[in-house]
């Protein structure tokens, strides 16, 4: 202490040497760290150029043009594609009444009735195409539209198997349509729930047929005016059980009788096995309604 006394002079130089020291070590650190974030944000920036420069198609206006062009180029194939799928469905008439739809289906359950009878093909009691409640009920406005597609769909298959002279029609069972029910389509949908691509309305349509007409039958789905879909198919053989064994009689004494066709009491009687059997048919079917496509967004 007596040293700083004696020479104010060199202790205030020293004085003046130790902060200058701190304030020179605290600036060297200050711009080194400087130095860092810079060198750091500089190589983020190089290495989210490359990122940007590697990118398929790199994000320039002329690649943003061709992007717009490739967009518009698809909507208009989706809307090509769109209009291929509207001429397999049956139109929707939306001004259709419900009056008109009872009123044709009533006047389409006695075309086929008659229909029916003069081909030989049976037709189940009361039959109403799968429409019953509709032989007394008049459907509801926004029903009725949905109801005439649908009903149109299903009378051409049947009237195609009556024509086909099938054995007998054993029954048409239908989902009801959404539209059927009380609360308006608005209401049962969810507000954040997309709109969706296809609907889908199955039917099932019971037939008995030989095996050659069910066949012809089949393959004429691929001929109808609506786009529907085979979900499953049940074929049931009228004579499940195989012919039991019997004991071998003894033919008739005089061949040239048997030949002939004469009986006898010794003659045996030939049992025809196939050719004859019925095929118990089910075809799980669903109509697809596609959704109109979204407008285009600019």
């Amino acid at each position: 202490m007596n040293w700083f006394k004696e020479n104010p002079f060199l202790a205030g130089i020293v004085a003046v040497c130790i902060v200058g020291s701190g304030a020179l070590g605290y600036l060297i650190f200050d711009s080194a760290s400087s130095y860092s974030a810079s060198s750091d944000a500089y190589a983020a920036s190089i290495a989210k150029l490359h990122t940007l420069q590697n990118k398929v198609p790199f994000p320039s206006e002329a690649n943003l043009k061709s992007i717009r062009v490739g967009l518009e180029n698809y909507a208009s194939q989706i809307r090509s594609l769109r209009s291929q799928l509207a001429k397999m469905e049956i139109p929707l008439d939306e001004k259709f009444t419900p009056q008109q739809f009872q009123d044709g289906l009533r006047a389409a359950v006695n075309d086929i009735r008659g229909k029916a009878e003069a081909n030989g093909v049976k037709l189940p009691a009361n039959f109403y195409f799968g429409f019953d409640q509709y032989q007394t009920q008049v459907p509801t406005e926004r029903a009725a539209p949905f109801l005439n597609r649908q009903f149109r769909a299903i009378q051409s298959l049947v009237v195609r198997l009556v024509d086909f002279k099938v054995a007998s029609i054993d029954g048409v069972t239908r989902t009801p349509l959404p539209q059927e029910s009380a609360a308006p389509a608005a209401a049962q949908k969810k507000p954040e729930s997309p709109e969706p691509v296809l609907s889908r309305f199955p039917f099932d349509i019971s037939f008995t047929s030989e095996q050659l007409k069910f066949r012809v039958a089949f393959n004429s789905l691929l001929g109808s005016d609506q786009f529907l879909i085979v979900r499953s198919l049940s074929i049931q053989n009228s004579s499940p059980q195989a012919p039991g064994k019997k004991t071998v009689e003894t033919t008739a004494s005089n061949p040239l009788a048997a030949a002939a066709g004469t009986p006898g009491k010794d003659q045996t009687t030939m049992q025809v096995i196939f050719g004859r059997e019925l095929l118990k048919v089910t075809l799980h079917l669903e109509m697809i309604d596609f959704a109109e496509p979204a407008p285009a967004q600019k």
